[in-house]
């Protein structure tokens, strides 16, 4: 596998956890906002636990170690190291959606009318998928409000 700028998906590998594809296009985003993206469940929008990202890494986080051929890993100690012949990335992971990514697929596109970043697939999640692409679990009832973001254009910034 290539990185964005070879236009091929990226492996992210969640120790202990299992492995998730960024396709090319999350990628490029992902440089875009400074190589950080961090990916978390919470409360909120149509289904019982919404799927949000966030530029900002918190301190309780699962790192993931990336895999292509510009990209190299290291193990020192308790933590994981990235090492890359070009700019750093780094994807990080919530301890409570760990689980859930083994096998999913993250993409960036235009969504609903809205540039974002979803989860394309989420094998281990059972049950059914929300069609927004932002939510999980069991629906929260016609009251929920979906999630929606500001319709800014995040390729703009």
């Amino acid at each position: 596998m290539r990185d964005s700028r070879g236009g091929q998906n990226l492996l992210a590998s969640i120790p202990g956890h299992g492995t998730f594809t960024m396709t090319a296009e999350a990628v490029t985003m992902i440089d875009v906002f400074g190589g950080v993206l961090h990916c978390y469940l919470g409360n909120g929008g149509c289904r019982k636990q919404g799927l949000y990202f966030s530029r900002t890494e918190p301190k309780k986080q699962l790192r993931c170690l990336l895999n292509g051929p510009e990209r190299e890993e290291s193990h020192t100690g308790d933590e994981w190291d990235l090492l890359s012949t070009g700019d750093e990335m780094l994807i990080s992971v919530s301890h409570e959606l760990a689980p859930k990514l083994d096998g999913a697929v993250l993409d960036f596109g235009q969504y609903n009318k809205i540039q974002r970043f979803v989860w394309l697939t989420m094998p281990a999640v059972k049950g059914p998928a929300c069609t927004c692409l932002r939510s999980i679990g069991p629906s929260a009832g016609k009251r929920s409000p979906c999630l929606d973001d500001q319709r800014i254009g995040l390729t703009d910034l």
